[in-house]
């Protein structure tokens, strides 16, 4: 603020906030924990709890946070959803599992030879055995993570979607359920959840367990989640919330960078605090009853296709196009230093002929003027932060939109 000849009393409105200069993870990377905890915190304070990325876009990110603003911030977002309401019951403390990249956890799960104790986190969550390659998981590995689900017997799955419907395939070739006798929940996040696995978690799960894709970030918690009529919600009680392009504010129906204003965080304020997240704010009100805003999930600058003509193309976007196509596993979209796009896809017993060909024509109309190229194979790598991402663009990784 100094740098740009501002002082706090010169902030006096909204159109007055946005003459602050957005803060970024590098600022936070480079201060971490002196120059970012306030007076009088440290980590080891009562009630802190430190988090680290998962390094999707380069470096991971330390952070920490107060555990009843992770609380309240959750429950801010859980509530838009009324097949959560079970979850919360008064004195009790809901059981349970991860199954996630292994960088999204602060515990050996990758190897296969730590022991569930191991991989149990200070709150109780365990975390599953997962490999770092997802594809590459070998079978025995697997069914530990199906029988450690079984002995822990938990309320909550906190889940990568793309992970899991992968845990789901190799469940039914292995005659197995993924079951709880308590009434079991799934929450996905981590990563953009595609209409291909969102096919293959419901069907294997079934209509009667609630299933709900959060909005999140490791260093602010639930920022969203998606409400029992199938839309996402953002949470502006708990954040101030501004979709900026161009460092303007974006009306309706347009996307925009999601900064983020922290309210009540006496630990970690955040001002502007630019996620590199995209979305678009929807503007209209959802018959499920909750007033927060809804909005269309787009993913990521870092992962959007950059086109010749200028357009700008979200990882959201590409999975509309794509659809929840039956006849596929996997995909993933990459767009190489030229501007060409590869389209890869695993694809199973349902593909006729004709549906490859008919995904690349949509798939080349939605990405002219670049070239488009459709690959059946039978392994896709994940990224070195051990995610797997659906949508990939070096170009776009290279520089800002």
């Amino acid at each position: 603020m100094e740098d740009n000849g501002l002082c706090p009393a010169d902030i006096k409105d909204a159109d007055d906030f946005l003459r602050i200069p957005p803060t970024a993870k590098p600022d936070y990377r480079r201060h971490f924990p002196a120059g970012v905890l306030a007076k009088g915190y440290t980590l080891n304070s009562p009630r802190v709890m430190r988090f680290q990325s998962s390094g999707t876009s380069g470096d991971r990110l330390n952070s920490a946070i107060l555990s009843y603003d992770l609380a309240r911030r959750q429950a801010t977002a859980l509530a838009v959803n009324r097949r959560f309401d079970g979850l919360w019951r008064p004195g009790s403390r809901p059981r349970t599992c991860r199954f996630a990249p292994p960088n999204c956890s602060d515990v050996e799960c990758a190897t296969g030879l730590s022991t569930l104790e191991d991989r149990t986190l200070p709150d109780g969550t365990v975390v599953l055995s997962v490999a770092h390659d997802l594809m590459a998981t070998p079978e025995w590995q697997i069914v530990k993570a199906l029988d450690e689900l079984e002995i822990c017997e938990p309320d909550l799955l906190l889940v990568d979607s793309t992970h899991f419907a992968f845990l789901t395939r190799w469940a039914r070739r292995l005659g197995r359920r993924i079951s709880s006798p308590r009434t079991l929940h799934l929450v996905s996040g981590y990563t953009l959840m595609t209409r291909v696995a969102r096919r293959e978690i419901d069907a294997f799960l079934g209509a009667d367990m609630p299933v709900g894709d959060m909005i999140g970030m490791s260093e602010l918690g639930y920022l969203g989640f998606e409400c029992h009529k199938g839309r996402r919600h953002i949470n502006d009680q708990d954040f101030y919330l501004e979709f900026v392009r161009d460092g303007r504010p974006v009306q309706s129906g347009t996307m925009g960078e999601l900064y983020v204003t922290t309210l009540e965080d006496t630990l970690v304020p955040r001002i502007r605090y630019a996620t590199g997240d995209y979305f678009t704010p929807l503007g209209d009100a959802c018959d499920c009853g909750s007033d927060l805003p809804v909005v269309r999930i787009e993913g990521r600058a870092t992962q959007a296709v950059r086109l010749r003509n200028g357009r700008i193309v979200s990882p959201g976007s590409v999975d509309a196009v794509v659809g929840d196509a039956p006849w596929m596993d996997l995909y993933k979209l990459e767009q190489d230093p030229t501007g060409a796009c590869t389209f890869r896809y695993v694809a199973n017993s349902a593909e006729q002929a004709g549906d490859a060909s008919a995904l690349e024509a949509r798939l080349t109309e939605a990405l002219e003027p670049n070239p488009v190229r459709v690959e059946a194979v039978d392994y896709i790598a994940c990224e070195r932060s051990g995610k797997f991402q659906a949508c990939v663009s070096h170009l776009s990784a290279e520089g800002a939109w």
